[in-house]
């Protein structure tokens, strides 16, 4: 493959890796309108925003380079969520992310492959890949102080 097919691949790879996430679908089925904990569904709703945001930049580079943007859809299993408590979703939602961003670490390394075989026009997609993992990152630990605060607000209220 080309260093330009490989550059498509992974920018396809980071679409789809946000657009199919569980988070994404939250959205997208409003799950989160239901009552529920206010400041879980305000940290959701900015994480997605900026997985929005790394999609929307990453298609804007594929069309840039006149190349096919992906098609995705969501896994089945997701529509099972639509009654289910977004506190009882975070330790799932929290595992998912944790792997989302593996994969988006295996995907700054062909970035950077493809940055050395190309030289500076691949910049833009291992640029955004690094930015996606940072902000992946403190996502995570975002969603684990949710999660946190939800097991203490637990705890108390048992008590």
């Amino acid at each position: 493959m080309t260093s330009k097919q490989n550059e498509e691949v992974v920018l396809c790879r980071l679409v789809r890796l946000f657009r199919q996430s569980p988070l994404m679908y939250l959205s997208d089925s409003n799950v989160w309108t239901y009552r529920g904990d206010e400041s879980l569904k305000l940290t959701l709703v900015d994480v997605v925003s900026d997985q929005q945001n790394f999609i929307d930049r990453a298609e804007t580079i594929l069309v840039a380079e006149q190349l096919e943007l992906p098609q995705s859809f969501f896994p089945l299993a997701f529509t099972g969520w639509h009654d289910i408590d977004l506190g009882f979703l975070l330790p799932i939602l929290i595992a998912d992310l944790e792997k989302r961003e593996n994969a988006l670490q295996n995907l700054r390394d062909q970035a950077d492959e493809i940055v050395g075989q190309r030289g500076s026009g691949a910049d833009k997609t291992a640029e955004l890949v690094r930015e996606a993992i940072s902000s992946v990152e403190g996502h995570l630990e975002i969603l684990r102080q949710q999660e946190r605060r939800l097991k203490n607000d637990a705890t108390a209220t048992a008590s």
